[in-house]
């Protein structure tokens, strides 16, 4: 079961348009900072990668697109809208609650 453990980690793109269109008071440029704080404190920071994109296409109003790809066959791939107040806890809860939990020792 090795092969699972190095697996591809899950893509997590940011949108760059939807942070610099947040107010100031958001921190928009400080908010990949943020959301990987918080996915090492989820313990999903070795799982997952994240990456600036440009627009998405989905602008919603105080809230940031990130498009989710899971693995390499693109299966799953979805967009989730994070609250930039919410530091990426909302991402990390929510990438939480969809991977399967790592097996302890036998």
């Amino acid at each position: 079961m090795a092969a699972r453990e190095e697996a591809d980690p899950i893509e997590l793109h940011l949108c760059h348009r939807c942070l610099m269109r947040l107010p100031v008071d958001a921190g928009g440029v400080d908010l990949p900072r943020r959301v990987r704080e918080a996915l090492k404190a989820h313990g999903l920071a070795d799982r997952t990668q994240l990456i600036p994109a440009s627009c998405l296409g989905h602008c919603p109003t105080g809230k940031v697109t990130v498009l989710v790809v899971p693995d390499s066959t693109a299966r799953g791939t979805h967009a989730k809208l994070i609250d930039p107040k919410e530091d990426g806890e909302d991402l990390a809860r929510h990438l939480s609650a969809r991977l399967p939990k790592k097996a302890g020792p036998p």
